[in-house]
C-alpha cells in the first residue's frame, strides 16, 4: 500500500563500491523530505534506509525482488513513508536487469558519486573484504588501523575497471544526471547544489556513518614504500603516487 502523499521525485546514487555511497545515503536521509535506502538490490539482501532497519518496515523478500525487479522497484517508490523524494543507491551492475531498466527511465535522477583517490578505493575495498565490514554507522568504537599488502598490477586492474564502470555510465544514462565527488559531500555548495538539483529546499545533511579507516594511506598499506617506488617506475602509473598522501 502507498503512502499518503505520492512519490514525486525518484533518484539512484550509483557508485563503485568504496566510494562513499553509504555516506551520501545517511546525508540525503536525514533531510525531512527524502527517503534514502541503500543497496536494495544487493545480492544478499534488501539493507533499507538505516532508521528503518529495526521496525516493521518491509519492501519484500529476495525471491519477490529477483522475480519482478520491475515491480519491487514499484513497491519502493511507493512506500515513501509521507516523503516527496525516494531513493536508493546501487554499486557498479547488482542486479543487471535493474541496473538497465533505471539506467533508461528518464524519470529517475540519477547521482553519480565518484572518488578523486582511487588509490583510497581500492585500499577501502581491500580491508572490507578482510575484515567482513562494509558499513559504520558509529556504534563501536574505531578500530586500529588493518594494514593490507596491495600488489600494483591488481590496483590497476580494479581502477581500470572502475574507469570503464563510469565511462558506460556517461554512454548510457538517460534523463537528469548529477555528478558529485566523494571528498566534496561535507562541502557546504555542494550539498545545496545537489539538493536544487533534487528539487529540494537546500538544509544542512547530516552524516549518521562514518570513515571506516580514518587514517593516512601510509598505515593501511602493508608494502607502502614498495608500492610507491613501483607505482613511479611505471609511466602508467606514475600520476597515482601523489594519491598515496592525500
Amino acid at each position: 500500500m502507498s503512502d499518503l502523499i505520492p512519490t514525486t521525485h525518484r533518484f539512484v546514487i550509483l557508485a563503485a563500491p568504496r566510494s562513499g555511497s553509504n555516506l551520501l545515503c545517511t546525508m540525503l536521509n536525514s533531510h525531512p523530505d527524502v527517503l534514502c535506502h541503500h543497496e536494495v538490490f544487493n545480492p544478499d539482501g534488501i539493507f533499507v534506509a538505516v532508521p528503518l532497519r529495526d521496525s516493521d518496515f518491509s519492501l519484500g523478500t529476495l525471491a519477490q525482488r529477483d522475480a519482478d525487479p520491475t515491480g519491487f522497484l514499484a513497491t519502493l517508490w511507493a512506500q515513501n513513508q509521507t516523503c516527496s523524494h525516494v531513493g536508493f543507491k546501487m554499486t557498479h551492475k547488482q542486479h543487471l536487469g535493474a541496473f538497465k531498466h533505471i539506467c533508461a527511465d528518464p524519470g529517475i535522477h540519477k547521482i553519480v558519486l565518484s572518488r578523486r583517490n582511487q588509490v583510497a578505493v581500492y585500499v577501502s575495498r581491500l580491508i572490507a573484504e578482510q575484515t567482513g565490514i562494509w558499513e559504520d554507522y558509529g556504534n563501536q568504537e574505531v578500530a586500529g588501523a588493518k594494514a593490507v599488502k596491495v600488489n600494483p598490477g591488481s590496483l590497476l586492474e580494479a581502477i581500470r575497471f572502475n574507469q570503464n564502470y563510469y565511462a558506460e555510465l556517461e554512454k548510457t544514462l538517460v534523463g537528469d544526471v548529477t555528478h558529485i565527488a566523494y571528498e566534496d559531500l561535507f562541502n557546504s555548495k555542494e550539498q545545496a547544489r545537489l539538493q536544487t538539483a533534487l528539487g529540494l529546499r537546500p538544509l544542512p545533511l547530516e552524516a549518521r556513518s562514518r570513515k571506516q579507516n580514518p587514517y593516512p594511506l601510509a598505515q593501511l598499506i602493508e608494502n607502502f614504500d614498495s608500492l610507491k617506488l613501483e607505482l613511479s617506475r611505471n609511466l602508467n602509473s606514475r600520476s597515482l603516487v601523489s594519491e598515496l598522501t592525500t
